[in-house]
């Protein structure tokens, strides 16, 4: 039985009903026919687009430049496009992805344009992704490229640095858990020239009162349970020489906490740990020197000031009195340095400053230390002020060796003429000594070493006499009373130390 054919649409129905957009213009673009299906999608009727409005109106900026500079010309000159995209507006403003052809005809009455459009939006979408997915492996290869570079930057420099420093790698074999070392550590057993180290050769080599240690640290690091490994043994070499080595590395693991690779750098501190030794052992045997001959000096200073009292009782004359006077400031001040002195080694040698605590009234014996600095610095004006109940324990002696010290670094980079201000307060726990000055602020980078000893606070040529134990003793005094001593310096409000301690030791 033959198929039976449908009815086919007249030419207009075709016309107007065809998937695609159909439009016939002039050749400048005014509209002269265009299908119902068109005008669906840009959202318009013919009747706002025949004779009204030209194709490249429809479009958007970059559009009409490119009709303006290309689509006319070749249409001019070939008669035809092919598969040129537009974005073009729809009444309600938004942009429609559209691929035109367009074919020149010249017929008896002149020539005009015949475009066939149709919507690309996914083939727009496509071409975005096409570009965004270049763009992503275009930056891909650049990383690559770039960390291919930095890796081997790396490696060069790695490898420059392990030849600087005379350091060696090793490495952990997974499967069989034996360490690796590359030739060169053979140097570190002794040998003249790089040659194979075994794990057994190596671990042979290691003093015999290091192998545990080391042997436990290493476990540690393998395992897991230490992040990272470093031990620090002695090698016997076989050219007898034993060699200080300090072995480090770092494992890595997997999700499972199976060991995937592990790394490690070995390095000869032999000498540094010698030279290290020595200056230790050289700086105690300085800093005992300094106590024994301290001590010594002590005696004979205080038999000399015990005779010059002995002196100053008799008649004497007016040219001896003042001799003597000469006499007894630099003995005293002799003295003072030589406590200083006694008070560092002990500090520093020993076991801390000395201390001996007591109940007493604190704003009391801030108050008696206070009229006696008055009367070293009859220039000056101190003032006392006090808040709180006085009493503590403490040891009162220290505390005003340590007031003494304070109000002396005041007087000497204060301000000449200005107040230096002593406060002391009690609240129920701690008690707190504040001595308050004008004058230069000390620097940030300064106050950081401040109490540090043979640290002056001003430049050596300022005609100051100290030797920087003042502020070094004052930290070690209140470390003693289990406090400790702060300072603050700024433009606007002054310098200041605070020294807070238990009131109850």
């Amino acid at each position: 039985m033959p198929e039976q054919l449908p009815t086919l649409p007249g030419a207009e129905q075709l016309f107007e009903e065809f998937p695609s957009g159909l439009l016939v213009t002039s050749t400048t673009g005014l509209i002269l026919k265009v299908n119902r299906t068109f005008c669906t999608w840009v959202g318009m009727p013919a009747e706002e687009l025949v004779g009204l409005k030209r194709l490249q109106e429809l479009f958007t900026m970059g559009g009409r430049i490119f009709h303006q500079t290309h689509w006319l010309p070749t249409l001019q000159m070939q008669g035809s496009l092919s598969e040129v995209k537009f974005e073009v507006r729809h009444k309600d403003g938004r942009t429609i992805p559209m691929m035109m052809n367009a074919i020149r005809r010249v017929g008896a009455s002149g020539s005009y344009d015949e475009i066939a459009v149709a919507v690309a939006e996914e083939r727009n979408k496509y071409e975005r992704e096409l570009v965004a997915a270049r763009k992503r492996a275009d930056e891909l290869v650049l990383k690559e490229r770039s960390a291919q570079e930095d890796l081997t930057i790396s490696q060069a420099r790695l490898r420059q640095a392990l030849r600087i420093g005379a350091l060696f790698l090793w490495e952990v074999d997974v499967a069989s858990g034996r360490r690796r070392y590359e030739d060169e550590a053979a140097r570190l057993l002794g040998f003249e020239a790089p040659r194979a180290v075994t794990d057994v050769m190596y671990a042979g080599a290691i003093a015999p009162h290091d192998r545990e240690k080391e042997a436990e640290a290493f476990a540690h690091a393998i395992d897991g349970t230490l992040d990272g490994y470093q031990c620090t043994y002695r090698l016997n070499g076989v050219d007898g020489v034993q060699r200080t080595v300090v072995s480090s590395g770092q494992g890595f693991f997997d999700q499972e906490g199976a060991l995937i690779q592990f790394v490690g750098i070995l390095s000869d501190v032999t000498e540094p740990t010698r030279q290290r030794a020595l200056a230790e052992d050289r700086a105690l045997f300085a800093e005992q020197m300094v106590g024994i001959v301290s001590h010594d000096l002590r005696n004979p200073l205080s038999a000399i000031l015990m005779g010059i009292k002995l002196l100053a009782h008799e008649e004497t004359a007016p040219g001896k009195v003042r001799v003597l006077g000469h006499v007894t400031s630099s003995a005293t001040r002799a003295q003072r340095l030589i406590e200083e002195l006694l008070d560092f080694t002990q500090a520093r040698v020993g076991r801390g400053i000395a201390v001996v605590p007591r109940p007493f009234d604190l704003h009391a014996c801030i108050a008696t230390i206070v009229e006696e600095l008055a009367l070293a610095f009859p220039d000056r004006k101190i003032v006392h002020q006090r808040l709180g109940e006085g009493q503590v324990v403490a040891d009162p002696d220290r505390i005003a060796q340590l007031v003494g010290n304070l109000v002396g670094n005041a007087m000497a980079y204060g301000t000449p003429g200005g107040t230096v201000t002593v406060s002391s307060s009690t609240d129920q726990v701690t008690a707190s000594l504040r001595v308050h000055n004008t004058g230069d602020t000390i620097p940030d980078v300064q106050i950081a070493s401040l109490f540090e000893p043979m640290v002056r606070g001003v430049p050596g040529d300022s005609g100051i006499r100290s030797v920087g134990l003042g502020l070094y003793i004052v930290k070690a005094i209140a470390a003693a009373h289990r406090g400790g001593v702060t300072v603050t310096s700024s433009r606007g409000r002054g310098t200041e130390f605070v020294f807070t301690f238990p009131r109850i030791s």
